[in-house]
């Protein structure tokens, strides 16, 4: 079955029992994905498409925006879209594979991918419905969903290509993915739950998608389970990251966004906090009590609150059941998500990831000495570096496992640039994990090796006693079968 991530992707889901997004008064919908004011994080880059519009001033109208490209677009597509329809003389609509209130969404076939011969030439494109055509703010929106997007390459974020517009047709080309929706998972689990096995790698990975979000300063704010797509290799894909614009850094040259995306607040009853159901300012604790939830329902089958919001479950006096079957770590960490008080939450995702995973004798580690060795240890990895090349070329991996392994290797290179700069434990793990992703796509390479030997001998050359690098050698084993014949780590498990 080929399905998009984006039929949920601010289009409302396929299933009758889906949970809609709320708005509070709002006069539009779609999905409240806002951005945490975090003056360290620069604002995206504008997207190559924007630069063909004229230049508008920081006091633009929405109107005067759509105007603007209604002027370039004026003898593009008009009519109904269905398959058959080619949009931009390049996309030729396929099938139908999502509809909601907000738009469409087609697997369409790129016209430019199949003259290059490319093996994977299909794509999911996301389409304004005539209603929403109608009005400024959605059209708007749609456009900051697509420039959000495009800043989170990370393999646990659906990849959005570009923003356009084709006569009436404003629409968003994203990845087509393979697989179903969490939703699916979690509506045939109820009563029972998928079991720890299935449950943790899909939670992790959500989290990892959200750390890294959250350190581009970007809040989801309408996680939910209808909004994560599980790929057919497992792999779960976050989708929807909805209207929020980035907020420019308090120092940056850069105009400011005249879009307000706080203006079409909106949220998942069962998935919403105090503080989003008032109003309040977007924070990651917002997301990690959405995770929770679903972390607790993949493991149990049951909502914690009966599907109620979190000030109606409060007022009932609903309390989660403890959760069973899982270590005492990780019960403790979703637990903490679950906290109705947003101080007593996770305040982020790389937070939680910390409690969930629990790696307590890294944590006791002397920070400063671990930079030090492992900068050391990095450079001594590199220089001693024999690793044989590939069996297979690069050059000859289908497209779509290049472009994988691409992001693998630019996000656990991201996660050891984070750990250099901040000392952060965490991030160092992350790293392991990612360049072990990228590994296993393409074992030998010696970009995945190089990563895979910095970030090991950093973890081990930070640990003192004999116990300690055996689990840390335990550890990195688990992660890539690479490690199992890496002498450093093979001497450490012994």
């Amino acid at each position: 079955m080929v399905r998009t991530a984006g039929e949920v992707a601010g289009t409302g889901s396929l299933t009758s029992d889906s949970q809609p997004t709320k708005r509070a008064g709002q006069p539009y919908a779609g999905t409240a994905a806002r951005t945490w004011h975090a003056p360290s994080f620069p604002d995206p880059e504008v997207p190559e498409h924007a630069r063909t519009l004229p230049a508008q001033s920081p006091q633009s109208s929405p109107a005067s925006l759509v105007t603007a490209l209604d002027e370039i677009a004026h003898d593009g597509f008009h009519g109904e879209l269905q398959p058959g329809s080619v949009i931009k003389q390049r996309f030729l609509l396929d099938s139908l594979i999502g509809k909601g209130g907000m738009g469409l969404v087609f697997s369409a076939i790129d016209r430019r991918k199949e003259e290059a011969r490319d093996p994977n030439p299909r794509v999911a494109l996301k389409v304004l419905n005539a209603d929403f055509q109608r009005h400024e703010q959605s059209f708007i929106a749609l456009q900051r969903e697509a420039r959000k997007a495009q800043t989170l390459a990370h393999p646990n974020v659906v990849t959005v290509f570009d923003f356009d517009r084709d006569g009436d047709a404003v629409y968003m080309t994203m990845e087509l993915l393979k697989g179903r929706s969490l939703e699916s998972m979690v509506r045939e689990a109820r009563g029972k739950g998928i079991g720890r096995e299935l449950a943790l790698p899909i939670i992790r990975g959500i989290a990892e998608g959200l750390a890294y979000a959250h350190r581009k300063g970007i809040v989801h704010s309408d996680l939910k389970p209808g909004n994560v797509f599980i790929v057919s290799d497992g792999t779960p894909k976050i989708l929807d990251f909805g209207i929020a614009r980035a907020v420019p850094n308090v120092l940056s040259d850069e105009t400011p966004d005249v879009f307000d995306a706080g203006s079409l607040g909106a949220y998942t009853e069962a998935y919403a906090t105090n503080e989003m159901v008032n109003g309040v300012d977007p924070h990651p604790a917002d997301d990690m009590y959405a995770l929770g939830i679903i972390a607790y329902e993949l493991l149990t089958g049951f909502h914690p609150y009966q599907r109620h919001s979190a000030p109606s479950a409060r007022k009932l006096g609903i309390k989660a059941t403890p959760l069973k079957g899982v270590q005492l770590r990780e019960a403790r960490a979703i637990e903490r998500c679950l906290s109705f008080e947003r101080k007593q939450r996770p305040q982020n995702a790389g937070e939680f990831l910390k409690l969930f995973r629990g790696v307590s004798t890294v944590q006791k580690l002397s920070l400063a000495a671990a930079a030090v060795l492992a900068i050391a240890s990095g450079y001594f990895g590199y220089q001693n570096y024999l690793e044989t090349s590939p069996a297979i070329a690069f050059e000859r991996l289908p497209l779509e496992t290049q472009q994988q392994f691409t992001a693998h290797i630019r996000q656990g290179n991201e996660e050891w640039a984070f750990y250099r700069r901040e000392q952060n434990i965490t991030a160092l793990q992350s790293a392991v994990e990612q360049y072990s992703r990228a590994y296993e796509l393409h074992p030998r390479n010696r970009d995945a090796v190089h990563g895979l030997r910095q970030a090991a001998d950093a973890l081990l050359d930070a640990v003192k006693t004999k116990e300690e690098r055996r689990e840390i050698a335990a550890f990195l084993q688990g992660q890539s079968d690479y490690f199992r014949k890496y002498q450093p780590v093979v001497d450490a498990a012994d």
